[in-house]
């Protein structure tokens, strides 16, 4: 048995009944039966016409640290969650089956299988609320950054989040940002894993901690340099301005608006500068901005936005409401070729059995007009036909990693089938899924 520090190990990362469920397959000899589970969302949060995937590369991470300890299984047993048999089986887990996923930076729409994993039973089960929590969360921030970015039209947007959620939960909101087309974070951990961009200058304490203004800006002039922002709103924005034009003798980078009325104080900063002869220092605002603000910001002489709680929190919509659902079963667990559709039939909440495969329709002039989910083992392999693509890429084969979710490819491709979205419903809300989705069996096709 592999031994991970505790705090790396993702095994305990899930639910109790993961474990509980995992056991009485393993003592009721099922838990070696071939299975797929898809993950999917039943509609898009607040009426959106798209969501954009993201997470595959922690999902890779946490997935290769599903290792568990001596520790854990201790505690598992102890605790009466598992039983011997159970405890042995863990001591030895290692995902060793497939997965296929959305890209990275793709757009998805309800019931796309934006992940799907075959494997033995238990191998699969237990990877359940590991799977969820990330891709969720993952995919919420991307989508939110997307639009944010979407209504900034251009300009420069900073994700600055990370004191809104957990120190980890941070550090992957600045990743999926970043797919999302933010141009820089302010997480530094972000940078390091990843080499996303960072930036950041000075907070209001650090205005406070000297006697006067002037001499704040003029350390931080002399200390981080004039291509340093300066946050001018500490005591009073005019004043500040001043200051800071004072300090950089003219030559400073940019001033941060932070509060107030953001359409007044910007063109009040705006003629400030001018007027102080500063006619090319940039204006920055920030303060729970979301994409709606930002869409109203628009015309006023605001050269970028800082977006923090309200991006790295889904701008309403925390989590993509995926699910992770049963799809296909084998009977026999020494039979891994015939396999059993299953599908939940609970009012509200009814999903399609059997295992897709996922393509996009897209109209002569590059307009999506259909996701196209396709039933059957074989559909993979097979070409697109003109005006299609495959969604769906490798991330596991045979328990081997093939991907290594590229964070540049994932947004140029975000770039790329962005386009594919009419521009005056990218942020929509409270209306419906710009493209629907069809799925196909041998028998006809239906809409879900």
């Amino acid at each position: 048995m592999q031994h991970f520090n505790d705090f790396q190990s993702t095994a305990l990362s899930t639910d109790h009944y993961e474990y509980t469920m995992l056991d009485a397959l393993i003592r009721s000899g099922r838990h070696r039966s071939k299975a797929v589970f898809e993950v999917f969302t039943r509609e898009l949060p607040l009426g959106r016409a798209f969501g954009v995937f993201a997470g595959a590369g922690p999902l890779i991470e946490s997935i290769e640290k599903f290792v568990i300890t001596e520790q854990q299984l201790n505690f598992l047993e102890s605790s009466g969650i598992v039983s011997s048999d159970t405890a042995r089986w863990l001591s030895d887990y290692r995902f060793r089956g497939d997965i296929l996923s959305y890209r990275e930076g793709e757009l998805y729409f309800p019931n796309s299988p934006v992940v799907t994993i075959e494997a033995e039973l238990g191998e699969a089960l237990v990877l359940e609320t590991l799977v969820l929590s990330i891709l969720n969360h993952a995919s919420a921030v991307a989508t939110a950054a997307t639009r944010i970015v979407e209504a900034a039209q251009g300009k420069l947007v900073m994700e600055a989040g990370s004191r809104r959620v957990g120190p980890e939960s941070a550090v992957h909101a600045a990743r999926s940002a970043y797919i999302g087309g933010v141009d820089v974070t302010s997480n530094l951990e972000a940078g390091y894993r990843w080499g996303i961009p960072t930036a950041g200058t000075a907070s209001h304490a650090f205005t406070l901690a000297f006697p006067t203004e002037q001499e704040a800006f003029k350390a931080q002039q002399e200390y981080l340099g004039e291509a340093s922002i300066f946050l001018v709103d500490t005591y009073n924005m005019p004043e500040g301005i001043a200051n800071a034009v004072a300090a950089t003798n003219h030559r400073l980078k940019g001033v941060r608006l932070d509060s107030g009325n953001l359409e007044k104080e910007s063109r009040l900063a705006r003629t400030l500068l001018d007027e102080l002869g500063a006619p090319d220092a940039q204006i920055m605002v920030s303060g729970d901005l979301d994409e709606y603000q930002i869409k109203q910001l628009d015309g006023f002489p605001i050269d970028a936005f800082e977006a923090g709680h309200r991006l790295v929190t889904g701008s309403g919509a925390p989590s993509a409401g995926f699910v992770y659902k049963l799809v296909a079963i084998a009977d026999d667990p020494h039979d891994f070729e015939r396999m059993r559709s299953v599908a939940k039939n609970s009012s509200g909440k009814s999903s399609t059995g059997g295992k897709k495969h996922a393509k996009r329709a897209i109209s002569s002039d590059g307009i999506a007009k259909e996701e196209i989910l396709t039933i059957g083992d074989k559909v993979f392999q097979e070409s697109p036909q003109q005006n299609e693509r495959h969604l769906q890429t490798p991330l596991y084969i045979e328990g081997e990693v093939v991907n290594d979710c590229n964070l540049e490819v994932a947004r140029k491709h975000l770039k790329k089938v962005l386009e594919e979205i009419p521009a005056d419903i990218r942020l929509q809300r409270d209306g419906l899924p710009a493209i629907p989705t069809r799925v196909s069996r041998k028998s006809g096709a239906c809409d879900v």
